[in-house]
């Protein structure tokens, strides 16, 4: 991932978020506040970074040393706000499943926005450090809509302040 990143920024893929005030997602009901800290992937970025089609995210944005992605990606399977609790208690059997090497997996219900989201953090072994992974989930106009947190354990503490200054400003609608 650390290679596609530099090769993205080096083409110009990147671009700073150097706004602040709120802002709403091109092609998905989200609006949140940027940070100068984060950098934003275009869509040639987003394409080049993830070239499969299937499960190519909407919006992309980087921590500004590049080790820490946040991945927005509205999905066609139904979901309604009531369904949201129990991605909790079902999500977890999935990831199990589809995710080899799991480490630790933690699966909570949070309120973000005033909204109710499914929240799942999980480690797998990596090359001098876990990599750790959060989804976020919740329903967005009756959609699934996923946030996606990846990065590096040591990484990820590093940029934790910043992530979560993000993620507490999404609001859906």
């Amino acid at each position: 991932m650390k290679n596609v990143l530099l090769s993205l920024l080096a083409a110009g893929l990147l671009s700073g978020a150097a706004l602040a005030a709120p802002i709403k997602l091109q092609t998905i009901p989200v609006t949140l506040e940027p940070s100068a800290r984060l950098l934003t992937l275009n869509d040639a970025g987003i394409a080049k970074a993830f070239p499969s089609a299937a499960g190519r995210p909407d919006a992309v944005f980087l921590t500004e040393d590049r080790r820490v992605s946040v991945a927005f990606e509205w999905r066609d399977a139904r979901l309604t706000p009531a369904q949201v609790p129990d991605l909790v208690t079902q999500f977890p059997a999935v990831i199990r499943a589809q995710v080899p090497n799991i480490k630790t997996l933690r699966a909570n219900a949070v309120q973000i926005g005033g909204q109710p989201w499914a929240q799942f953090v999980f480690t797998t072994p990596g090359q001098g450090d876990d990599l750790r992974r959060e989804l976020l989930m919740t329903s967005a106009q009756g959609r699934l809509l996923v946030v996606t947190i990846v990065g590096n354990v040591k990484d990820y503490s590093r940029n934790e302040a910043l992530i979560r200054n993000m993620t507490n400003s999404v609001r859906v609608g």
